[in-house]
């Protein structure tokens, strides 16, 4: 039985209880396998409700001593049905991460001196307990926090735990012990098989190293360190006792029974798999190859895991045996995490290797080339300095193709005495005497240095070499290295730089704004000063900007970059007659803030496209779902503008919208009108030929409801054969039809009007484009002059009009969706008991898709103070007086009192609150805060589903 206390803020005891007591008290302390991590120590515990303790602060946990504790800060306290429940953690790590060391520099001073006088100078109340490592301290301490400071001790080889003691109600001391190993060698031994160990996970062979080169203390010099300490000149020898043969000049110590099982296949043998570990205290050579071959020894091996449930609550880093005699496997461990039940004593224990965490990756290394693993290993300022003071060994040399990367620091380059880097050199060769040509990096830009093979031998040498800066640090470049075949003879702002023939030259200029191929007749006679300059040298525009010269005509074709009236760039394409078209433009009211361009012609982008705005086609909106602004057929989201009444006209509109919507241009659909109106207006019952009813643009008109007419049941069975299944009396079925049937056959061009279909919709001319539809679609005996004058009038009318943006709901995911619990009374799949179930749930396969305004509205409620079941939920109101609702968002992206518009992202799909998956709960009420389920509405009243 434990005692355990509840304290305040202030750190006094409120409440003791006796562990019996508890509901529920769980202690978990892990030693991470990652040195620059505090042991890992926390604790959960839940009791009946007792408003004493309810606003605690710290939880305290008796562990061996009578007064002495492990002391829990309290993160969450919950109070549910009658019952306290906490999660705590303990609180040195998080206090000791408050105190601040402002400059501590031990040089060779032992673990206690360096521990104290850290406590000392960052002003905390902790005392140094227990101390044994004898090893000595040389590092600084620098505005760290006092955990930091003690992460950095224990990557040195040391290990922390930490207690408190109790004294009346309150605490008399906070201790810090330092040791070598937590825990102590035990005689306890464990064979594999037996009910009291269980295997948690066999094997893993993630990152086996079978070689591993060791690097020891730099080396000092001055301000920094230079090489580190290695171990090549030591030799070991199996026949003279040692574990291993590791011959001189071989910096590196090898298993290779483990190269062979574990190693890397190369050309029919196994080669090791190596990498670097380093000992920054270890300055012997001998020192050194051992502490790598107990590395070594660890890291060769596929780890596995156990757990236990037969030690004792003290066993934490304790050292055992594991045993499995079928596979002569025998070898020492420790336990490295201890969870002791204080409410029925029971303890389990695991030990092996520690799998859980960053222990898989095994970070050997101090040293990487990698910059992520430098951040994630959290370097201090030392370490990553490390990185720029062994250039030689790190960032030197380029592989087996030749060439090389030299990192040179002022000393090298005979400029200081620092070993900061001073300059980068890159070569041709793998050495500086096989090299004949340098490239330079350093603040004064770029520059190049040539010299003959084997001349130069050290990199001074290369450093005084002679050079020329080809680009200079604030960006000036060096016009003397622009020379590249084509662009050879370019004259930039008057420069002439080569003649093409005899008495015969042309140049590029650029010059406000333009860039063009001009001619150039020799003078010697000329004044830049005066502003009509070219004047004095050119003899006329002879092309355009890219091109073919031909010397007859001095011409050059080709595609022009110039200043087109109006635009402040603009790059055109010559249709060689002399003339040209835009194919890009940047308009002279495109601003910094507010940048503009145009593009002319089809095209093709590959690739995703992301756009951050808004998407029109022709005038209207696309939206997320992938349509229009209410996801109307065609682009018609039902909507009027207020200048349509009369129902002739907005059966017109209708046609005109939806053809904008499938991007028509608006003189296009004016001709579509002009058409309509000729086929269903002037004379609804004509006949085009022998008593056949005309169906050249049948589909607005429909000479026989009844279905008598051959034409209409024609017309159906071409709805049929498209796929159109709307009601064929609707403008809907038939704009659909159209757009099936034209391009399908219906069209033909002619000579006299030679455009496709996909062409007609992009004609700008209203008379052409209603001409080429009576031509080309309905192809009548007689021609129809008056439909263009209707189109004419139908344009004017509809062209200065917008598409309102309001209308019908629209789905709140996009398709395709499938409804998985309806409106209605149900049995919760929560609870078990019946409910009623007050709106419809959602999914499209996304569980994180974007959840959409079903229409224009006020956001009047977004987050999760609500309705707990509801989660993350958004409600907006409607300028019909409804209210939509969004229930168990993972995000919510919009705040209350934003005005958002239909089709607007407001959230994500997600789970928060009571469900069993992902979905939208979606719903319609006519009251915010609904008394009733009366008040609730059928989203399928309001869109199909």
């Amino acid at each position: 039985m434990s005692n355990i206390l509840f304290l305040d803020k202030m750190q006094q005891v409120i409440k003791s209880y006796d562990s019996n007591e508890f509901i529920e008290c769980v202690q978990t302390k892990e030693i991470t396998t990652n040195a620059s991590e505090l042991m890992n120590d926390t604790l959960s515990a839940s009791l009946p409700f007792d408003e004493t303790i309810k606003d605690a602060n710290y939880i305290a946990v008796n562990d061996t001593k009578e007064q002495e504790f492990s002391l829990y800060r309290i993160l969450t306290a919950k109070d549910e049905d009658n019952l306290l429940s906490f999660e705590a953690i303990n609180f040195a790590v998080d206090e000791l991460d408050n105190f601040i060391i402002k400059d501590i520099r031990p040089k060779n001073r032992s673990f206690s001196y360096v521990i104290n006088q850290l406590l000392t100078d960052s002003g905390c109340d902790w005392i140094l307990g227990v101390c044994e490592p004898i090893k000595t301290v040389s590092s600084t301490f620098y505005y760290t926090s006092m955990r930091e400071a003690l992460k950095a001790l224990q990557e040195l080889g040391a290990e922390f735990t930490f207690s408190i003691e109790i004294t009346g109600n309150k605490i008399t001391k906070k201790i810090i012990n330092c040791y070598n190993q937590i825990g102590k060698i035990t005689n306890k031994r464990f064979e594999y098989g037996e009910e009291v160990l269980k295997i948690v996970h066999q094997q893993d062979r993630t990152n086996i190293v079978t070689a591993l080169i060791g690097r020891g203390k730099g080396e000092e010099v001055g301000d920094g360190y230079g090489r580190r300490l290695e171990f090549s000149d030591v030799e070991w020898k199996k026949s003279n006792g040692k574990p291993l043969d590791k011959p001189k000049g071989q910096n590196w110590i090898e298993y290779p029974e483990m190269t062979e099982e574990y190693g890397i296949p190369s050309n029919g043998k196994m080669l090791p798999r190596k990498t670097v570990v380093v000992f920054d205290d270890v300055e012997d050579a001998s020192e050194l190859l051992q502490k790598t071959y107990e590395k070594l020894a660890y890291y060769c091996r596929p780890l596995v895991q156990f757990s236990t449930e037969i030690l004792g609550s003290d066993s934490i880093g304790n050292t055992v045996s594991i045993h499995r005699g079928d596979r002569n496997y025998h070898y020492q461990t420790r336990v490295f995490k201890v969870v002791t039940d204080r409410v029925n004593g029971r303890v389990q224990a695991s030990l092996g290797d520690n799998l859980s965490g960053n222990s898989i990756n095994r970070q050997l290394s101090q040293v990487q080339s990698n910059i992520s693993d430098l951040d994630n290993n959290k370097m201090t300022f030392y370490d990553s300095t490390e990185i720029g003071k062994y250039q030689d060994d790190i960032m030197r040399g380029a592989g087996a193709n030749g060439g090389s990367i030299y990192m040179v620091n002022g000393i090298e380059a005979g400029v200081s005495q620092s070993r900061e880097t001073y300059e980068q050199v890159f070569m041709d060769g793998p050495k500086i005497q096989d090299s004949q040509y340098f490239m330079i990096q350093n603040n004064a830009g770029i520059s190049f240095k040539q010299c003959n093979k084997g001349q130069w031998t050290t990199i001074k040498d290369v450093h005084n070499g002679a050079s020329t800066t080809a680009w200079t640090l604030d960006g000036t470049f060096n016009a003397s290295f622009i020379a590249a075949g084509i662009l050879a003879g370019v004259l930039i702002q008057g420069v002439v730089v080569k003649s093409i023939g005899s008495n015969s030259f042309f140049q590029s200029v650029l010059s406000n704004g333009a860039f063009s191929i001009e001619q150039y007749k020799e003078t010697n006679n000329v004044d830049y000063t005066k502003p009509d300059w070219q004047k004095d040298i050119h003899g006329g525009k002879v092309g355009e900007f890219i091109g073919t010269y031909d010397g007859n005509t001095r011409k050059a074709n080709g595609s022009a970059l110039i200043n087109y009236p109006g635009y402040i760039l603009s790059i055109n394409q010559d249709n060689g007659n002399g003339t040209s078209t835009p194919v890009f433009q940047v308009p002279s009211d495109s601003t910094y803030d507010k940048p503009k361009f145009k593009l002319f012609g089809d095209g093709t982008l590959q690739g995703d496209i992301n756009i951050k705005g808004n998407f029109y086609v022709n005038g209207v909106k696309i939206d997320t779902n992938g349509g229009g602004n209410s996801g109307g057929s065609g682009g018609w989201n039902g909507q009027y503008p207020p200048e349509v009444t009369s129902d002739r006209d907005k059966r017109y509109w209708q046609i005109w919208a939806m053809a904008i919507g499938a991007g028509f241009s608006k003189q296009a659909a004016a001709a579509l009108l002009g058409n309509a109106q000729g086929e269903s207006d002037a004379n609804p019952t004509a006949d085009e030929s022998n008593g056949a009813p005309g169906f050249g643009y049948g589909v607005w008109q429909w000479t026989d409801s009844s279905g008598a007419s051959s034409g209409r049941v024609y017309m159906i069975n071409l709805m049929t054969r498209a796929g159109v299944t709307d009601n064929p009396d609707t403008i809907t079925a038939q704009f659909k039809l159209l757009m099936w049937h034209a391009p399908n056959g219906q069209w033909i061009a002619t000579s006299s009007y030679p455009y496709s279909w996909t062409q007609f919709m992009t004609l700008t001319d209203i008379n052409t484009a209603t001409q080429a539809f009576v031509a080309n679609f309905e192809r009548p005996l007689n021609g129809h002059p008056e439909r263009s004058t209707w189109a004419q009038e139908w344009y004017n009318k509809f062209v200065n009009l917008e598409i309102p943006s309001g209308g019908s709901y629209i789905a709140p995911i996009a398709s395709p969706i499938t409804v998985t619990s309806e409106m209605g009374w149900r049995t919760s799949p929560i609870t078990g008991a019946q409910e009623f179930h007050n709106a419809i749930d959602l999914v499209n396969g996304n569980p994180t898709t974007p959840i959409l305004a079903s229409g224009d509205g006020q956001v009047v409620q977004a987050g999760s103070n609500y309705y707990d079941w509801y989660g993350n939920y958004t409600v907006i109101k409607h300028a019909d007086g409804l209210y939509t609702g969004y229930a168990h968002q993972s995000r919510i992206d919009v705040s209350v009192g934003q005005n958002v518009k239909k089709g607007q992202q407001i959230g994500l799909m997600g789970a928060t609150g009571p469900v069993t998956g992902p979905h939208l709960h979606f719903q319609f009420m006519d009251e915010y805060w609904p008394s009733s389920n009366a008040h609730f509405k059928n989203p399928r009243d309001y869109i199909k589903f």
